[in-house]
């Protein structure tokens, strides 16, 4: 039996496993303990090993490409500019709530931050959480009366992800197919698109099959804002 370099990107598993089957039925000696034999066996095995880890990456890679360009689509559908890098920061002149912050922020083309995240429990009230931080706003952004929130959880991946910060625009028109940030009295406050407006209830779907919808009353008051940014973490 030849094993010789040349030979070795030809074998698979189950062709060597009968090849050495079949040597090692007629030989007395010991194939295994032959130095050039467990050398190119060795080589075999790592070539192997490398072809698989680069398939996989290979997979991972278009696997992630696909997802980013479904997220680009869900943005432009959504009306939702998305930003592949996290917020800049600056540290609040003082440290009030996000409705005493809004006026000087917005002088400064910017948006008061609450960390406070959109699935927030039911019972904590949005507007008392104190922002400590502003998110800069990019110079194509127009200057508006917004809000930055940290979102969690993954009911609207992939266009938004958990961690990601979203700028929320007050008092615009509720419009089908954008994504709005509501308060839910079950569940607190939801991120989540508008899926159908009614007389009285207002339908919210999740771009996230494995989430569940939300139906809210139709009231202004239960309707933060609009989703108009969404910033990677």
């Amino acid at each position: 039996m030849k094993y010789e370099e040349q030979d070795r990107p030809t074998w698979d598993g189950e062709a060597l496993a009968e090849a050495l089957g079949r040597e090692l039925s007629r030989r007395r000696d010991d194939l295994w303990t032959h130095e050039r034999f467990l050398r190119w066996l060795a080589a075999d095995a790592r070539a192997q090993a490398e072809r698989r880890t680069t398939a996989s990456q290979r997979e991972a890679a278009l696997l992630e490409r696909g997802r980013a360009l479904h997220a680009r689509v869900l943005a432009r559908r959504s009306g939702v500019w998305l930003i592949d890098v996290p917020p800049r920061l600056v540290s609040a002149p003082h440290r009030v709530t996000p409705m005493q912050a809004m006026d000087d922020a917005r002088a400064m083309h910017a948006a008061p931050r609450v960390e406070l995240a959109a699935a927030a429990g039911a019972g904590r009230v949005l507007w008392d959480e104190p922002a400590e931080h502003w998110v800069v706003l990019p110079p194509v952004v127009p200057r508006m009366r917004a809000l930055a929130l940290r979102v969690a959880g993954e009911s609207m991946a992939p266009l938004i992800r958990s961690g990601d910060t979203v700028l929320v625009e007050l008092g615009a028109p509720l419009v089908r197919g954008r994504i709005v940030v509501a308060r839910n009295v079950d569940d607190g406050y939801v991120c989540k698109r508008v899926d159908r407006i009614g007389r009285r209830a207002v339908g919210l779907a999740s771009l996230n099959p494995a989430y569940e919808n939300v139906i809210i009353p139709r009231d202004e008051r239960r309707i933060v804002g609009t989703v108009r940014v969404v910033w990677r973490t």
